[in-house]
């Protein structure tokens, strides 16, 4: 099997604005922060699936560690925050990812030393954390500032810019910590694409035109930039790029377990509903890839389609067919 089939939709970056401003914003960071006389510190915000993630790997990619004759250069420090963070946790795993064999050896103050000798060493001008919103205890409502004091110290220490990225949540850990906040530029936010707005709407036609450009390099499968086809798929993906990649990566992959040189409507339909979690309580008899979606008026499926993505919730059947002001360029009816 081809790995370069395999991994087609993954390979395929499509840098929206929304994408590329935050890449820029972050390496802007990182520029000017090597001679500013305190840290640059800036927070990547955003719903699950709206690239953050990806974004910040984009970002790491273009500054890997490098090995010269002193040994290892990482001019860049990422980690993903422990869903239970503590700040012994938390420099154990950024010990580990500077190399350190011995990350879980030493007291809390040991490691903290012996991690702010190794970024000196590897000449670490950023640290990135994602999954930040785990600094924040939901159940409790509650912030870790100790470890967020702990973090706020380290970038002090060592000069460093510091990027945070997780859920909407994570601002909570800013807004309570005064002295953290104070550090931070405006957040950056990913947010989900929304049809009712022409330029996102474009946009989100565009990356399904690019997907489509790679996919149909090595499989027949309908336009999916045509009006038809990107309103079902933003139907199908609630203008989530993360569902849209999960979606047309399990569509590959059945072709290829079947060995079809064809991607069906009708394959899609099947790849959705094994690809995209549901709400059978929101999205019931909710079928983007069917043959006679849509008959029902258009703003009473993008009301449901904005659910897609947010945790289970209560709604009566008024909160789901509420009207909105979203337009899917005068739709009718879709007919594959």
């Amino acid at each position: 099997m081809s790995a370069l089939k395999r991994h087609i939709v993954e390979s395929t970056l499509v840098p929206h604005t929304a994408f590329s401003t935050a890449t820029m914003r972050i390496e802007q960071c990182m520029r000017y922060s090597l001679d500013s006389p305190e840290p640059v510190c800036l927070a990547l915000i955003g719903e699950s699936r709206t690239g953050k993630s990806r974004a910040l790997e984009a970002f790491y990619h273009n500054h890997p560690p490098k090995r010269d004759e002193d040994g290892v250069k990482a001019p860049i420090l990422m980690v993903k925050t422990p869903s239970k963070p503590t700040v012994k946790g938390l420099v154990e795993i950024m010990l580990r990812a500077l190399g350190d064999p011995q990350s879980y050896s030493g007291t809390e103050n040991a490691k903290t030393m012996r991690l702010k000798l190794l970024m000196r060493s590897a000449k670490t001008s950023m640290v990135i954390i994602d999954e930040f919103q785990h600094f924040y205890d939901k159940g409790t409502h509650k912030v870790m500032h100790y470890v967020a004091d702990w973090l706020k110290i380290l970038v002090d220490d060592t000069k460093c810019a510091l990027v945070v990225a997780g859920l909407p949540t994570c601002k909570a850990v800013l807004d309570q910590n005064e002295q953290l906040a104070g550090r931070f530029f405006a957040p950056i936010v990913l947010p989900r694409f929304d049809w009712g707005d022409i330029d996102q709407r474009e946009e989100f036609v565009g990356i399904l035109g690019a997907f489509h450009k790679s996919i149909s390099s090595h499989f027949d499968i309908p336009p999916l930039d045509s009006n038809e086809m990107a309103f079902r798929c933003y139907c199908a993906t609630g203008g989530l790029i993360g569902y849209l990649s999960k979606l047309l990566r399990h569509a590959v992959w059945e072709a290829l377990d079947t060995n079809k040189k064809i991607i069906t409507i009708e394959d899609l339909k099947i790849a959705y509903e094994a690809s995209i979690w549901r709400d059978e309580q929101i999205l019931s008899n909710f079928d983007p890839f069917s043959r006679n979606f849509i008959q029902a008026q258009p703003n009473e499926v993008l009301a449901k389609v904005a659910q897609i993505g947010f945790p289970k919730i209560n709604l009566n059947h008024s909160d789901i067919s509420r009207p909105t002001n979203l337009n899917p360029r005068g739709i009718k009816s879709l007919r594959g």
